[in-house]
């Protein structure tokens, strides 16, 4: 079930720990289109309750999206208006590189359902650092790519037959994409009955359609990230901020 952390003052953004650090640093990152450079940091939850910043930083491009994550000392944002990634410091302050996503859709191409120029989304979990796209070679459908956080090369490629315009959001678990099927355009009484339809293991190389329940009861999730170090959801949802346990259990260490 969905823990209740505060309500936000934007209907849309993003908010993620770095699993790679101890500690309770929240990175949080309010979205608004063409406007969006800051990255604030918080100390604990409940400094980012009572809205107590420990800093903020300016970031040196516009960000598209809500797909930022932090990973190791850095947060990896989509550059406004293009397919490129790049990596920001945190400790320096300084932008220490980029990386073109090849072929990505970018800009409201292939956002997910709601728009948000959610056309490049990245994600962590306990292998690495992962990129979820869309390609016109691929027909829109989501594409998703290994990224090196050290030396920003793309590692490996998945292609994948789910259209990312249908897709609500997605996100990594042990190598698996989870994809939330969107439900706005259905009547309400369904749509706070999201559920994730389709996952992809990237060591098999595979895909298959599910039925997980995933809670949406505010109808409309900006952003979904995993950290790998404490196994929850970060969730961006309709001015709500939340974050969810995971109750499905770990892969089969055979695959």
């Amino acid at each position: 079930d969905p823990a209740f952390v505060f309500e936000a003052e934007q209907q849309s953004g993003a908010w993620c720990k770095d699993p790679l650090q101890a500690g309770d640093k929240i990175y949080f990152m309010p979205w608004t289109p063409y406007r969006t450079d800051t990255l604030i940091e918080y100390a604990s939850l409940d400094d980012m309750r009572s809205g107590r910043q420990t800093t903020t930083y300016k970031l040196p491009h516009r960000v598209d999206g809500t797909g930022f994550v932090a990973y190791d000392g850095a947060i990896f944002f989509n550059k406004e208006r293009t397919r490129n990634i790049v990596k920001f410091d945190l400790r320096t302050r300084i932008k220490s590189g980029e990386a073109i996503v090849a072929n990505a859709n970018y800009h409201d191409t292939s956002p997910y359902r709601w728009g948000g120029k959610t056309d490049i989304d990245l994600a962590v979990d306990e292998r690495g650092l992962w990129v979820i796209y869309a390609t016109e070679q691929n027909n829109g459908r989501i594409v998703l790519s290994q990224l090196n956080p050290y030396t920003l090369r793309f590692e490996a490629t998945w292609e994948t037959i789910y259209d990312k315009r249908s897709a609500s959001n997605a996100f990594m678990v042990c190598g698996i994409l989870h994809v939330v099927r969107s439900t706005y355009e259905e009547n309400e009484s369904e749509a706070s009955k999201s559920q994730i339809d389709y996952v992809y293991n990237t060591k098999l190389g595979q895909g298959e359609h599910v039925n997980i329940l995933f809670p949406n009861q505010y109808q409309y999730i900006a952003a979904v990230d995993y950290n790998p170090r404490d196994n929850q959801l970060y969730v961006w949802n309709n001015f709500y901020i939340l974050r969810y346990n995971l109750e499905f259990g770990p892969p089969d260490p055979d695959e």
